[in-house]
């Protein structure tokens, strides 16, 4: 079993991240719709959607939204919030999405690139590409490596929901890792996540190469402009002409 087929389904990953900042997202989210003019009744896709937080902020500016992610246990507790206009369903990401003529489709918080074969990350941006109708958007939000290479290897030791935390982040040629022990009471658990290295212009490589062409690259979650060595973010935005 591949690492993102375990550690998402877990409790703990959930936990790990609780402190994530719903405000900075809804606002992050705000930014895009009008960026990209959406408006009521239009349709998108948010691919590997976690537990819908982006789905249903979507929904509740009256998109249609259909929010895909691979983890059964993120998606039902995304079905539980209820949201009118919100539809989930568990799917890998590299098959075809059963969902056509977009409006939109979002790929958030670097839910990507976590795979061993890179073949995998183009067939993504294909599936990305052939949901959208054309004249629609894929977004691409995706950590910007170089901002944060000179303070790896990195230690944290932290508690949250319950659990006990040791996290270590590195480097390979590849990838960025993040070794993850968690102490549950007297059971010691061992998990990693894992994301592939990245710079703008491979990203942008990718889009083109699924069909797209790129419109905007920004560097962060206000929309601003992408600087290589110490914005936080590489946000794509493509368009299917």
């Amino acid at each position: 079993m591949k690492w993102f087929e375990s550690w998402f389904d877990t409790p703990y990953y959930h936990a790990l991240y609780a402190h994530r900042n719903e405000a900075e997202a809804s606002a992050f989210m705000d930014r895009l719709v009008s960026h990209l003019g959406l408006t009521s009744g239009m349709k998108v896709l948010d691919v590997a959607c976690g537990k819908g937080r982006h789905s249903a902020h979507l929904a509740s500016r009256g998109l249609q939204v259909w929010g895909l992610d691979l983890s059964e246990n993120s998606i039902n507790i995304a079905k539980s919030l209820g949201v009118g206009g919100a539809h989930f369903q568990v799917h890998d990401m590299r098959a075809p999405y059963p969902v056509p003529n977009m409006n939109a489709v979002f790929n958030l918080f670097t839910s990507f690139g976590y795979f061993d074969d890179s073949a995998d990350d183009q067939r993504v941006l294909m599936n990305m590409a052939a949901a959208c109708e054309q004249g629609g958007h894929v977004v691409q939000d995706y950590l910007n490596v170089a901002s944060v290479l000179d303070l790896l290897p990195q230690e944290a030791r932290l508690a949250r929901g319950g659990y006990e935390f040791f996290t270590r982040k590195y480097r390979t040629e590849t990838h960025i890792v993040k070794d993850i022990e968690v102490r549950d009471g007297g059971q010691l658990f061992a998990f990693q996540e894992q994301v592939r290295i990245f710079d703008r212009a491979r990203l942008v490589a990718l889009h083109e190469a699924a069909g797209l062409r790129v419109l905007d690259v920004f560097g962060d979650d206000q929309l601003g402009s992408f600087e290589a060595r110490i914005s936080p973010r590489i946000v794509v935005v493509s368009q299917k002409s």
